[in-house]
C-alpha cells in the first residue's frame, strides 16, 4: 500500500474515476437476495461471484483497501451481465452496471482493454471486416466445415425450409408470405437494424426477419454499425460512443428501429442514458432510443399474424437482455402460440451462459449453465426452441446437437 501524499493523491484519482460506481454499490445493504438467483453463484459457491460479492469488491477498490490486481478484475469479468440480481434485488442495485465501469476503469488505469477484447471490438466496428467475416463463416457452412470454427460460430442451423417441410406440409415451401392484414400509416417509416451477430452467424435467420417486417410494410435496410455492446462492457468506450453516433446519425429519418437480436434492442434503448451530459447528442441519443423495438415487440404492436400455423410444440428460451432488459417477455411467447403449439419452460429466463463472450471466456462455466438448460428443454418434449438473440442461439445449437436430435434450435423469425 501507499503513504503520505501518494496515498491522498491515488484516493483521489480513484475517487474521480469510479463515483457512477460508488453510487450504485454503496445501495447494496448485503441482504443476500441476489444468491438465490444468480447462475454463477450456483457454479461457483463462492462470494465473489455474487453481486453481494462483487459489490463489496468495488466499495474495496474504491476505498483503496483492495489493490488492483487480476484476481479483482476477474470478479468484475465473471459477470454474465443477466441482470436476474437485478431483478431480484429489493434496493434494485444495478450490479451489472457498475461492473461495466469498473472494467472501463482497469482499462482507463492498466493500459487498456484485453488484447483480445481489442481485437474483437475493431472487427465489431469495421463495417467491411463485419461483412468479410459473415462470408468467411457462410463459405464455412456451405462446405459443411462449421465444425472447425471454435465455441459453435458458425452453426449450420435448422432452417425455415427444413421446419416448414417438417412441420407445415409441403403446400408451404416456396408460398409467399401472406400480406399483414395490419394498416400502417405513410408515415411509419420502419428500418431494420442488422447486427451483427445476425449477420455473421445466422444471416438466412436475419433475412427471415426483414421478409416478416415487409409484409407488415416497407422496411429499410440501413447501414448501421455495431451496436456497441462488446465495446461498452470491455473497457472501450470510446469505440462504443463513436459506434452510437454513427447509428444515430444513420437512423435519423426512420420512424421506428427494429433489430431482431436482444442485446442490440436492450442497448440501443439506453443510447440517451449514455449522452445524457452530451449537449450535442444527448437529444439525439434520446429521440433514436425512443423509437427501438425489438422484433416480437414491434410485431405485437403492429398486430401480425404468424405466415402459418405448424403441427410442433415449440418452447421458448428468454433473452436476458429481452427480459429482464426490456421487459418484453409475453410478446413472443403470444407470437408462437399462433404459430405452433407452445410450451413453457421451466427456468426460460435463466441466461443459457452465452452471454456475449462470457461462453469464450469461462467455457466450463459456460458448459455447466447450457446443460442445466438443455434438461429443461428436454422436459418440454418441444421438438424446437426458439431464442430472439444470437449469442443465446450459439448456446441453443450446441444443446440440440448434444440432445442427440430430441431438439432443433431456431430464430424466432424463422417460425413465425
Amino acid at each position: 500500500m501507499v503513504g503520505g501524499r501518494e496515498e491522498e493523491t491515488d484516493m483521489e484519482q480513484r475517487n474521480n474515476l469510479l463515483p457512477a460506481v460508488k453510487g450504485i454499490v454503496t445501495q447494496c445493504d448485503r441482504c443476500g437476495s441476489c444468491l438465490t438467483v444468480c447462475p454463477l453463484y450456483g457454479t461457483r459457491d463462492i462470494e465473489a461471484s455474487s453481486a453481494r460479492g462483487k459489490n463489496n469488491i468495488a466499495r474495496g477498490i474504491i476505498e483503496g483497501v483492495l489493490d488492483e490486481d487480476p484476481a479483482v478484475l476477474d470478479a468484475a469479468n465473471f459477470c454474465l451481465m443477466c441482470k436476474a440480481c437485478v431483478a431480484n434485488c429489493p434496493s434494485k442495485v444495478r450490479t451489472d452496471e457498475a461492473m461495466i465501469l469498473v472494467r472501463q476503469h482497469f482499462a482507463d488505469r492498466h493500459g487498456g482493454a484485453n488484447l483480445k477484447y481489442k481485437a474483437i471490438g475493431s472487427i465489431m466496428k469495421n463495417r467491411a471486416l463485419v461483412k468479410l467475416s459473415s462470408g468467411a463463416l457462410g463459405i464455412m457452412r456451405k462446405m459443411k466445415l462449421g465444425g472447425l470454427v471454435p465455441f459453435g460460430m458458425a452453426p449450420e442451423g435448422f432452417s425455415r425450409a427444413k421446419y416448414l417441410a417438417a412441420f407445415a406440409g409441403p403446400a408451404a415451401l416456396g408460398r409467399a408470405a401472406a400480406p399483414s392484414a395490419t394498416v400502417v400509416t405513410p408515415s411509419s417509416r420502419v428500418a431494420y437494424f442488422d447486427g451483427c451477430g445476425m449477420r455473421m452467424m445466422f444471416p438466412a435467420a436475419a433475412e427471415e426477419s426483414l421478409a416478416i417486417l415487409n409484409t407488415v410494410g416497407t422496411a429499410k435496410k440501413a447501414d448501421n454499425v455495431c451496436c456497441g455492446l462488446p465495446h461498452l462492457v470491455h473497457g472501450l468506450r470510446s469505440d462504443f460512443l463513436a459506434l452510437a453516433r454513427e447509428n444515430i446519425t444513420a437512423f435519423a429519418d426512420a420512424d421506428i428501429v427494429v433489430t431482431d437480436c436482444a442485446s442490440c434492442s436492450d442497448t440501443l434503448k439506453h443510447l440517451g442514458d449514455h449522452f445524457a451530459d452530451d449537449p450535442e447528442w444527448r437529444e439525439r441519443a434520446a429521440a433514436f432510443s425512443g423509437k427501438v423495438m425489438g422484433l416480437t415487440e414491434y410485431l405485437a404492436k403492429a398486430g401480425y399474424q404468424p405466415r402459418q400455423k405448424a403441427d410442433v410444440t415449440v418452447t421458448y428460451h428468454e433473452p436476458c437482455h429481452q427480459g429482464r432488459g426490456q421487459n418484453v417477455k409475453k410478446q413472443p411467447r403470444e407470437l408462437l402460440k399462433a404459430a405452433a403449439n407452445f410450451v413453457e419452460m421451466s427456468g426460460a429466463d435463466v441466461c443459457c451462459g452465452g452471454a456475449g463472450t462470457f461462453h469464450m471466456d469461462y467455457p466450463d462455466i459456460a458448459e455447466t449453465l447450457l446443460e442445466k438448460k438443455r434438461a429443461n428443454i428436454e422436459k418440454t418434449g418441444a421438438r424446437i426452441v426458439v431464442t430472439e438473440c444470437p449469442a443465446c442461439l450459439v448456446q441453443m445449437n450446441k444443446a440440440a446437437e448434444r440432445s442427440g436430435g430430441k431438439f432443433k434450435a431456431m430464430h424466432i423469425s424463422q417460425v413465425l
